[in-house]
C-alpha cells in the first residue's frame, strides 16, 4: 500500500507532456503484448528485446526509427514499473543493445530513418534572429523571449510556463530566473550584456513596458493590433514564435523549441564552459547521455586525438 502510494504521488509530479507520452507509449505496448501473446506484465529480456524487434517489423505501418524506439522502450518500462513490476536492469540492457544494433544496420545500409535532431541556433544566429524582432510589442516579446530562453537552454514549455515573478533584475548584474514547471526545473543566472540588442535585461524591460504586465504570464499572445492578451502562451504557440523569428531572420534551417537547447550547449562547451557547468544551467542530469552529445559536437574537433599528430 505504502509503495504504491509512493509510487502515484511521484507520478502526480511529472510534466503533463511527460504523463501523456508514457501513456501513449503504454499503449503501444499493449498491443504488442497482445499481438505477441504474451501477458501484459512480461518484463523478461525476451519481452523487452521482443519489443524492440516488434517496432521494426510489426505489420500495416511503417517500422520505427531508433529514437521511436527509445522513447517506447522508456515509456513501457516506466508502465510496467507504475503496476508494480520490478524490471531488471539486464532486461533493458538486452533492449537497449537491440536497438543500437537496429541503429548500425540502418547506417550501415544508408538508410535515414527519422526526422533527425533539430538544427542548433548559434550565437551568430541569435544575434540575427534579436536584431530581425520589429519594435513592436510582439516584436519585443519575441527579442526577450529568445535571449532569455537562449541561455536558459528553454523547452517550449519552460518558457510558456514562465511567470513574471519567476524573472528578476538583479542590480546590474543581471538576471535570475527559476523554471518552477516543465520537464526539469531549477534556478539560473542570466548576465547582463553590453549590447543593448542582445542584453537580456534591457529585453526583459522592453517587453514589460510594453505588455505593461506586473504579474501573471511572462510571455503572452499580441494580436495584429498590438493588444496583449491577458493569457499565457502555450508550447506550441512558442514554438510557432521561434520557428517565425527564424523566417524573418532568413535563417537556412527551421528554429524549433529544441534549437535553443542544442544550441545553448553546442556555444557554450565551445566557449570553454565545463560540461557541469552546462548541465546545470541547462537543467540536464550530470554526465547525460543528450548534453554528452552537444558536447561532442565541440570536442571532437577542438580535443581531437588526430589534431595533436604534427603531419
Amino acid at each position: 500500500m505504502l509503495d504504491a502510494a509512493a509510487g502515484a504521488y511521484v507520478d502526480s509530479q511529472r510534466p503533463a507532456n511527460t504523463l501523456r507520452a508514457y501513456a501513449q507509449d503504454w499503449r503501444v505496448w499493449q498491443d504488442y503484448t497482445v499481438e505477441a501473446g504474451i501477458p501484459l506484465l512480461a518484463a523478461t529480456p525476451g519481452a523487452l528485446t521482443g519489443f524492440v524487434v516488434w517496432l521494426e517489423h510489426a505489420q500495416g505501418r511503417r517500422p520505427a526509427a531508433p529514437a521511436t524506439m527509445e522513447r517506447r522502450l522508456t515509456g513501457a518500462v516506466a508502465g510496467l514499473r507504475h503496476h508494480g513490476v520490478h524490471v531488471d536492469p539486464e532486461a533493458t540492457r538486452a533492449a537497449w543493445r537491440a536497438i543500437k544494433g537496429y541503429r548500425q544496420r540502418l547506417a550501415k545500409a544508408g538508410v535515414d530513418r527519422g526526422r533527425g535532431k533539430a538544427a542548433m541556433v548559434t550565437l551568430a544566429d541569435l544575434r540575427a534572429m534579436s536584431a530581425a524582432c520589429p519594435d513592436t510589442p510582439a516584436g519585443r516579446r519575441d527579442r526577450a523571449m529568445l535571449l532569455i530562453g537562449f541561455p536558459i537552454a528553454a523547452r517550449c514549455s519552460d518558457l510558456a510556463h514562465l511567470l513574471v515573478g519567476d524573472i528578476t533584475v538583479v542590480g546590474d548584474r543581471g538576471l535570475e530566473i527559476t523554471v518552477r514547471h516543465g520537464k526539469t526545473t531549477g534556478d539560473m543566472v542570466v548576465p547582463r550584456r553590453d549590447n543593448a540588442e542582445t542584453d537580456p535585461v534591457c529585453a526583459w524591460r522592453a517587453w514589460l513596458d510594453s505588455a505593461a504586465i506586473t504579474g501573471g504570464a511572462a510571455f503572452r499572445r499580441v494580436d495584429r493590433h498590438g493588444n496583449v492578451s491577458a493569457d499565457g502562451l502555450s508550447p506550441a504557440g512558442v514554438n510557432q514564435i521561434l520557428a517565425r523569428a527564424g523566417r524573418r531572420a532568413g535563417l537556412p534551417y527551421p528554429v524549433t523549441g529544441h534549437s535553443l537547447r542544442s544550441g545553448f550547449a553546442t556555444e557554450a562547451r565551445r566557449a570553454g564552459a565545463d560540461d557541469v557547468a552546462i548541465a546545470d544551467q541547462g537543467r540536464w542530469v550530470r554526465g547525460s547521455r543528450a548534453l554528452y552529445e552537444y558536447i561532442r559536437r565541440v570536442d571532437r574537433w577542438e580535443d581531437n586525438a588526430a589534431g595533436a599528430l604534427d603531419l
